[in-house]
């Protein structure tokens, strides 16, 4: 089926691409994993294999790299759908990868996902904290979505860049002085220019992005599958017994921890393979946190007998660590503090999925409104 590409009048009044950068890019050793060669389970061929300079859509010049993930990779853009005479406009498109073969349920296309939270009732509370689609179109014809956003996001929460300026410097220095590139298989990996540090000063309302593993549920049933990302997946998902929204307040309580730690809080690897995600070594740092799961939870599991004997241990012990607690994981607070909020995220880090607080009872919290006394 061949897609009608929509031509612009005047087309000599529009921004025109950038030529080709003459300079020559430092070459990696092609032996040595980057990027998102790093993230478990990597396949290249589910990879698009973006250039620099690329124009996509008829419509966006690939400029620079702006980061990568397990199923996608993100990129900054110069819109070429600008007067001649405007200022340029940057925006970060983000290239899902193919869906892939391992999944036993594979996520619903992302631009489905945005584009239903775009025409659900807009006068809901929440409805402008959520990312809406700006854009999406397919490359080469294939059946996966690519989404442009015009903000830049660290990790799955998205704000406004306090300097805009920012874009036009890395896209020029990238132009003149490009990272080095490794060269593999005929494809072309390259590096990411994200180090936008912190930010000095609020500039707007915080916004949640990146819905490639959301899938969509029926209120009241449960689901199965695989969700999440999966150093967030919620115990039931690991173990698919079974799924509801109480899922997604367990990624909630996980992710406290890249807000206040800067860190992940589990990083569910084996020595052997660190760059790997291993199910067991996850169900394991949850029970050094929590306690063993509820035989009622492991009975659901389909999945239970892949990582537990008849009696509910876990058939190797050695991956439940002797020295992680809750306690020990947060050093960013102390005193009544870390008591409280220990206490905020045990309601929502639980093995039974019905004995989680919601969102709204959550908001009643303690330590989401008291002020506590600094050391």
């Amino acid at each position: 089926m061949c897609k009608r590409i929509k031509v612009r009048p005047f087309p000599n009044l529009y921004r025109q691409p950038w030529p080709g950068s003459s300079v020559f890019a430092p070459r990696l050793n092609p032996t040595i994993l980057i990027e998102e060669e790093k993230t478990p389970n990597y396949d290249a061929d589910r990879f698009y294999p973006v250039r620099l300079g690329q124009v996509l859509n008829n419509r966006y010049q690939i400029a620079t790299k702006l980061g990568y993930g397990a199923n996608s990779t993100v990129w900054l853009a110069r819109d070429l759908n600008r007067w001649r005479w405007s200022e340029d406009k940057y925006v970060a498109v983000k290239i899902n990868a193919s869906s892939h073969a391992s999944r036993r349920v594979p996520p619903e296309n992302e631009a489905d996902i945005m584009d239903h939270i775009s025409r659900v009732n807009p006068k809901d509370k929440g409805w402008h904290f959520v990312r809406k689609l700006t854009d999406s179109f397919s490359l080469n014809g294939t059946s996966e979505s690519h989404n442009a956003m015009p903000d830049l996001k660290p990790d799955n929460i998205m704000v406004k860049i306090e300097d805009p300026t920012i874009f036009e410097r890395d896209a020029r220095d990238e132009f003149d002085n490009p990272l080095p590139q490794k060269h593999i298989d005929g494809r072309t990996i390259y590096l990411s220019r994200n180090n936008y540090g912190p930010l000095a000063k609020p500039t707007g309302i915080i916004q949640i992005v990146d819905f490639d593993l959301s899938v969509r549920t029926t209120p009241g049933q449960i689901h199965m599958g695989a969700i999440q990302g999966e150093i967030y997946r919620a115990p039931e998902v690991i173990l698919n017994a079974g799924y509801t929204y109480s899922a997604d307040i367990w990624s909630l309580g996980v992710m406290l921890w890249d807000l206040l730690q800067a860190k992940a809080l589990f990083n569910p690897a084996t020595p052997d393979e660190p760059d790997e995600y291993d199910d067991q070594t996850h169900l394991g740092q949850i029970t050094a946190l929590i306690g063993p799961p509820p035989e009622d939870l492991l009975s659901k599991g389909q999945r239970t007998s892949i990582f537990y004997k008849s009696n509910g241990h876990l058939k190797d012990p050695s991956r439940i660590p002797t020295d992680f607690t809750l306690e020990k994981s947060i050093t960013c607070m102390s005193g009544e503090e870390k008591a409280r909020f220990i206490h905020l995220v045990k309601r929502m880090l639980t093995w039974s999925p019905e004995e989680r607080s919601n969102a709204k009872e959550l908001l009643d919290d303690p330590w989401l409104y008291e002020d506590f006394p600094q050391d």
